[in-house]
């Protein structure tokens, strides 16, 4: 080290008053200091009580200033002690101490004074409603029975019941299916220190998590209310897909205060903190103007509590296994949560949730309010991932529609899919009249393709036509509600049905992690006694680039309307092929493709019983006829539609796709590729039409597709196909011009 210096803001200088001294005698603190100054001097002997008292009056003075400096230099030294930062120590304003904590902590000094620890076995804490801000006074603590309240002078805030060592607690099914990850905004960081935690109390969001979460530009009231001062040192997002739910594995470590008497209430607000920093981090707050962290009100916790030794100072370590994360009807998590110290287990905590809402007074749904979200482009939104998770399964009476005072009371309403099948996330722009229909008129929305889209991992790895069509479909819904059929018949049920439609893939686009624009326009409105059918253009962009464009047809109906549809043949039963030309067996194959999860698995696993043909079919290419149950807890009714299950005609078609590259992979046709991958064909369009509807209490769903040509070309195959799907004997979907661009990977 070649000096000493000092880098960053300078300490202000500390206003110190000057110490009491004799009246006489000059200040000569700012004094320059000469060797003449300080040169002895005579001095007469009747002058050495003034010249004593003067020296006096300096050294008190020098003393005050250089003991004031000091301590400011001590305070700043421990402020970055405690929390290391890497900006000046200028005074910050004081952030509320975690009132979660408080109350607990006094319940646990209530328990030690009547003798008692937390119950054997363990408590069932369940919160009445939000712990204040600032507690009115001490907390209180009450007694009542084998109960202990806990609240103010007026109100309880929470309960803590005995929960006996041999009661259960509930343990609800892993999902069969994990949802994706599904953040509002991809944070950079994967784990945080306890600077940044210090920063993300402070509201410097953006600069921990990354430009994703920047909400610069919105006034101070929409920001995020400031944190309690953080518990946690260290957080570590583990694994987004970990825990026994598959939903997100989360690690933290904290240390026990020096004043707790019991660990507990400090496990359950480090936990509490750790949902709030995961919630943040998954971008929910971003749609809620003023967004802070409250307390599921009447949702019981257990708090279990073992007997590892806590001494105050110990270092805890937290390890969360998200159980569910959602968005209505506010953003929410909720976790179980491990704690051990030294190794040892200390706590467990079940069902631990934060739930995130406005800051008072405001109201994230509010049409007046300025939007808070911003699009890939950078302007203001319409509609943000809260609007789009009601119009999916919320309350839709919770949303003013636009232009319109029509109270809606129908339960079934044209909605977005939910879940993992809803592909929308915001509405950007648009441009057309409530209730006109004008021709022309356009909506612009965004999808946030996951990163690792499971319909992509289910696929082989390669981009399904399901999930485009839904891509472009589902906007086009979407569009036609916000013109006014959202309103259309307001009492009675409304369903939303896809006709029609051919699309074209322009080009291959890796949109895994991207943000996919979705452009609709209106080009006819037909209203029908008992409903209303729209017919739109569609585009998706990624890059700003167009990659996927076609035309679709809705139809909004009413009940009666719907259950006029008669299937393709206006009723008749036409068979497959395969019952009307049964071929020699020595021309069948009979194939179990649960075997082969190349064409799909899991949710997109579409076939079941596949009979091939070589040689067979309308154009003497190769046939191939599927067969499947429909079974009531198929995925796709969960969610498609919420209150009104159907299968998604997507699925059918995705399902003549596969049987189409079933057919390549067993007939030889691609024995020459390694590691053979089926792709849509650019440039081929393909047309479809449904005019039925596949339900629960429907038996078996069939498709055939008829090969029309197979086009070898180097490092690659082409199959083209026409296809049918039938609903148990009526046929229901035509389409055609199945394109299959099948390459090995050296291609």
């Amino acid at each position: 080290m070649d000096e000493l210096g000092f880098e960053g803001i300078p300490l202000p200088q500390p206003a110190v008053a000057p110490a009491p001294g004799p009246a006489a005698g000059p200040e000569v603190l700012d004094t320059v200091v000469t060797p003449e100054a300080v040169a002895p001097e005579a001095v007469a002997p009747e002058a050495v009580p003034a010249l004593t008292a003067r020296l006096a009056g300096r050294l008190q003075r020098t003393h005050a200033h250089v003991l004031a400096a000091h301590q400011a230099v001590i305070a700043w030294q421990l402020a970055r002690a405690a929390r290391p930062t890497a900006h000046s120590p200028a005074p910050t304003p004081p952030r509320p101490v975690d009132p979660v904590a408080a109350i607990l902590h006094a319940a646990a000094r209530a328990f030690r004074a009547e003798g008692a620890g937390l119950y054997p076995g363990g408590a069932v804490l369940t919160w009445l409603d939000e712990a204040p801000e600032l507690p009115d006074g001490a907390p209180r603590v009450e007694r009542t029975g084998e109960e202990w309240r806990l609240g103010d002078r007026e109100r309880t805030f929470a309960v803590l019941a005995p929960h006996g060592p041999q009661e259960s607690w509930p343990e609800p099914p892993a999902p069969r299916f994990p949802p994706d990850p599904r953040p509002l905004a991809r944070a950079t960081a994967t784990r945080l220190t306890a600077a940044d935690l210090d920063a993300l109390a402070a509201g410097d969001i953006a600069r921990v998590l990354g430009a994703a979460f920047d909400q610069s530009g919105l006034p101070a009231a929409a920001l995020p209310a400031p944190w309690p001062v953080p518990l946690l040192d260290t957080v570590t997002f583990a694994d987004p897909r970990g825990g026994r739910n598959g939903q997100g594995l989360l690690l933290a470590t904290t240390r026990l205060p020096d004043h707790a008497e019991e660990a507990w209430p400090h496990c359950f607000a480090a936990a509490l903190e750790l949902l709030r920093v995961h919630t943040f981090h998954q971008g929910l707050h971003l749609c809620l103007p003023g967004a802070r962290a409250t307390l599921p009100v009447r949702r019981p916790v257990l708090v279990d509590v073992r007997d590892a030794p806590a001494p105050p100072g110990a270092e805890l370590r937290l390890e969360a296994e998200i159980t569910a994360t959602g968005m209505l009807p506010r953003p929410y998590a909720t976790a179980d949560c491990r704690v051990t110290v030294a190794g040892r287990p200390l706590a467990r905590l079940r069902d631990v949730g934060v739930v995130l809402k406005e800051g008072p007074g405001q109201d994230a749904l509010d049409p007046a309010r300025p939007g808070l979200r911003t699009s890939v482009t950078g302007k203001r939104v319409i509609a943000d991932e809260l609007h789009t998770a009601i119009f999916a399964e919320g309350d839709l009476g919770t949303v003013p529609l636009p232009g319109s005072t029509t109270r809606v009371t129908g339960r079934v309403r044209p909605r977005l899919p939910r879940g993992d099948f809803r592909m929308l996330d915001r509405v950007v722009d648009g441009h057309g009249e409530w209730d006109a229909y004008r021709p022309g008129s356009w909506g612009l929305a965004e999808y946030d393709v996951p990163a690792d889209p499971w319909y992509v991992r289910e696929s082989g790895g390669t981009m399904p036509q399901l999930a485009l069509m839904e891509t472009a479909l589902q906007a086009a819904g979407l569009f036609s509600g916000m013109l006014g059929v959202a309103g259309a018949y307001p009492d009675g049920h409304l369903s939303c049905r896809n006709l029609d439609g051919r699309a074209r893939l322009l080009r291959h686009v890796d949109t895994p992690g991207t943000t996919v624009e979705q452009h609709v326009t209106l080009r006819s409105h037909s209203p029908l006694p008992g409903g209303v059918m729209h017919r739109y253009d569609f585009r998706l962009r990624a890059g700003g680039e167009p990659f996927y464009e076609g035309e679709a047809v809705h139809g909004f109906f009413t009940p009666e309307l719907l259950a006029e549809q008669q299937g393709l043949d206006g009723g008749t039963y036409r068979p497959p092929w395969l019952e009307r030309h049964p071929p020699a067996p020595a021309d069948v194959r009979r194939l179990d493709p649960r075997r082969d999860l190349r064409p799909g698995r899991g949710r997109l696993a579409l076939l079941e019983d596949v009979t091939l043909v070589p040689g067979g079919g309308d154009h003497g290419a190769g046939y191939v006829l599927c067969d499947k149950p429909v079974r009531r807890d198929d995925w796709f009714f969960h969610h498609h539609f919420f209150q009104d299950p159907v299968m998604p005609g997507s699925a059918g078609v995705q399902m003549l796709y596969q049987a189409v590259h079933a057919y390549a992979l067993h007939t030889g046709l691609l024995d020459h590729l390694v590691h053979p991958r089926a792709h849509i064909a650019v440039g081929e369009e393909l047309h479809w039409s449904y005019r039925g509807q596949i339900l629960r209490e429907h038996r078996r769903v069939r498709g055939e597709a008829h090969i029309r040509e197979v086009r070898r070309e180097d490092g690659r195959v082409l199959l083209f196909a026409d296809g049918s799907v039938w609903r148990d004997d009526l046929r229901i979907y035509q389409v055609d011009n199945i394109a299959a661009d099948i390459r090995g990977e050296a291609a």
